[in-house]
């Protein structure tokens, strides 16, 4: 008996055409936007059945007021000294370094430094000056201290790219497009567990990740939603058990690791 061809493909799909990768121009133009979700249950017995869940979400729903002001212009940002060239936001920050800092605005960003809470943003004005805003501060001219120690202030960029550039002539092709990137210098502990959340994780699941672990240490205020904490000491980490590191969704291999 002859064998007949199927009368319909095997597979109706079509391939789909490969997504351009962004280039870092891309993210000169890069916005953040905010929006405000609504959720709403449509039907009695949906909203009887999700009621736990209703209270759960009324109960955690953030009231602090935001500690930026609505009117940026209004905010004292004192200048940093440095061009986009020797440090550019969007490609030292959400680039995998670090995940305790967050984007407050456009090309603005927000995180701790020891216990000092700032906000760095990239003006406007032609060269891409950094300028910087301390939000919570006992001691202006230590956190000024501690931040250009993070910032790794004292290594030029443009001098260390200009050698690497006359080394590697792949490395002085790149640098044309990723001026500005600079190598965070981090605490040793918060550095390390950062990493440890970094193995085989998504973006998304290491941010949650690490946003657990920097709730258990000091509050120290509200940014645009965001909340932030200094990084807990060691003492602060041994307390933690196994079972709430499991519940925060923490896999075996770290629990054993933060445990130990």
């Amino acid at each position: 008996m002859k064998r007949q061809r199927p009368t319909t493909p095997i597979s109706t799909i079509k391939p789909s055409t490969p997504s351009t990768p962004p280039t870092p121009q891309t993210l000169l133009h890069k916005t953040h936007q905010y929006m405000n979700t609504t959720i709403s249950f449509p039907s009695k017995k949906t909203r009887k059945s999700l009621s736990s869940f209703s209270e759960h979400f009324k109960s955690s729903k953030t009231t602090a007021p935001s500690l930026i002001s609505s009117d940026p212009k209004s905010l004292k940002w004192e200048p940093l000294n440095l061009g986009k060239s020797e440090l550019f936001l969007p490609l030292t920050f959400p680039t995998g370094q670090t995940f305790r800092w967050k984007q407050t605005g456009p090309f603005q960003y927000t995180g701790v430094v020891n216990s000092h809470l700032l906000s760095l943003k990239q003006l406007d004005n032609g060269d891409g000056d950094v300028a910087y805003f301390f939000h919570q501060t006992t001691d202006e001219a230590e956190a000024r201290a501690a931040l250009d120690d993070f910032l790794n202030l004292g290594i030029s960029l443009g001098d260390i790219w200009e050698v690497f550039s006359a080394s590697d002539s792949r490395f002085a092709e790149l640098a044309l497009h990723l001026g500005g990137a600079r190598v965070l210098r981090q605490d040793p502990l918060e550095c390390l567990l950062q990493f440890l959340c970094s193995s085989n994780n998504n973006i998304g699941r290491i941010t949650k990740m690490v946003d657990f672990i920097s709730s258990l240490g000091d509050h120290l205020g509200t940014v645009e939603g965001f909340e932030f904490h200094e990084f807990p000491s060691l003492e602060r980490l041994s307390l933690v058990s196994e079972a709430e590191l499991r519940e925060a969704g923490f896999g075996y291999s770290f629990n054993y690791a933060f445990v130990s």
